[in-house]
């Protein structure tokens, strides 16, 4: 038990160094997840916009957008 607890702050540790980190690596000019449900969506629609010749995601009204 004291295993999985020792797990799981070393998760969230590493969780939290990565998200003051500065956000999503590969977005530089994007805009920053708020927190780490979101940077997961961005790091999905970073990929998606790669793929697609796109540079940076830009979260506009709520949306992710792709520019080059």
């Amino acid at each position: 038990m004291r295993t999985f607890m020792y797990l799981g702050f070393l998760v969230g540790a590493l969780s939290l160094l990565g998200s003051c980190a500065g956000g999503v690596a590969g977005n530089d000019g994007g805009s920053e997840p708020l927190n780490d449900v979101e940077a997961l969506d961005y790091k999905r629609a970073i990929n998606r916009c790669y793929k697609s010749g796109g540079t940076r995601v830009v979260k506009i009204k709520g949306r992710l957008r792709c520019y080059d």
